[in-house]
């Protein structure tokens, strides 16, 4: 493959403005795979790069193509990533985040707070935020942000294996123990997954805030749905809970409400786990905090949990499968975020598929 040859991608010229372009197919370095995007997902954090709520941020710059939830195969091989075993035709799936290897942040493997964030030239990507994405029929990516997947594994929930492993760093901070009530707020991608990735701890009773068709998905999934249109939630959760409110929460909603009813649901020395991104800073309750124990744990992305989501997705292949609702070509991206951003046609995972026509 030469640096001659052309491939499609959707790309980002200024907040709100998206291009389908031909480009040219990108080359490896050493420590660099390029591959095959077979699928790629829209993730929740899209549009709000695509608005240019992170402005100066996500993106650093323009152009940009966007997209960070993929999976394709491998097609051409740098020297040095070639010597540690990538090779042609690996089937792959990859996260957003490249940690520089140096920091102290990344020697202690929290490479998602890489001290170097947003300074490619000591090694940190973050792809599809400020680096190039995967919206596009070729990803140059490093080695460090890609895992092999099982040849049973289709590129659809192959795609969501960056989500769920998210999913999974948020449920591990909550130290799940087997018997713990767990509630989990909001009924999206990320708190559907967290269902999963609690059964797969052991988790008592699961219960999820939600609403419409999403929490009926959770209810399928085996929690015991909340209605927070219909219901007081902490009330619910505390009467589910023998009075005692839930031992662990996961915080999926990121609104303002949400986060209040996700502290007042939590038990005494009880955890609330946190992924949600609301539009502002918000009041707490300190003294409860301080007086009952009660831990507010934030997460970001992902750092170490790829292969772990991926052992955990063949536990529940059949609930994975049902995440994915839609599937677009790549020139018809316009449609595909709408039906992601407007949640319309009772959507959950909405997948691009750059290799169709």
């Amino acid at each position: 493959m030469s640096k001659s040859e052309k491939m499609q991608a959707i790309q980002l010229n200024a907040p709100n403005e998206l291009e389908f372009v031909s480009l040219d197919i990108p080359v490896p370095s050493d420590m660099e795979v390029v591959c095959r995007v077979e699928s790629v997902a829209i993730c929740g954090t899209d549009p709000h790069i695509i608005n240019g709520d992170f402005p100066n941020f996500w993106p650093k710059s323009f152009p940009l193509i966007p997209g960070h939830e993929w999976a394709g195969v491998v097609e051409t091989v740098g020297e040095n990533a070639a010597a540690l075993g990538w090779k042609k035709g690996d089937r792959v799936c990859g996260i957003s985040h490249v940690g520089c290897g140096h920091c102290a942040m990344c020697m202690e493997g929290r490479y998602t707070l890489c001290d170097n964030y947003g300074h490619e030239e000591f090694g940190h990507r973050q792809y599809g935020h400020y680096s190039q994405g995967a919206y596009a029929e070729y990803m140059r990516t490093n080695v460090k942000a890609i895992a092999r997947i099982p040849d049973e594994m289709n590129f659809n929930v192959a795609s969501c294996m960056d989500p769920l492993s998210i999913a999974l760093h948020m449920v591990l901070r909550a130290r799940i123990e087997p018997g713990d009530d767990v509630l989990i707020n909001g009924s999206g991608g990320q708190g559907l997954m967290a269902i999963l990735c609690a059964r797969a701890l052991g988790a008592g009773k699961i219960m999820v805030s939600g609403s419409g068709f999403r929490l009926d998905v959770a209810r399928e999934f085996g929690a015991i749905g909340i209605n927070y249109r219909e219901e007081d939630v902490p009330a619910r959760v505390k009467e589910l809970t023998n009075g005692k409110g839930a031992k662990r929460v996961i915080e999926c909603a990121g609104t303002q409400v949400g986060i209040q009813q996700a502290i007042d649901s939590v038990s005494k020395g009880g955890v609330v786990s946190m992924v949600s991104l609301p539009g502002g800073d918000i009041p707490v309750p300190i003294r409860r905090i301080v007086l009952e124990e009660i831990e507010l744990v934030g997460n970001r992305a992902n750092p170490n949990t790829l292969e772990k989501a991926i052992s955990l997705a063949a536990m529940f292949p059949n609930e994975m499968q049902r995440l994915i609702t839609h599937e677009f070509p790549l020139k018809e991206y316009k449609k595909a975020f709408d039906i992601f951003n407007g949640r319309k046609d009772n959507s959950l995972k909405v997948i691009m598929k750059p290799q169709l026509s």
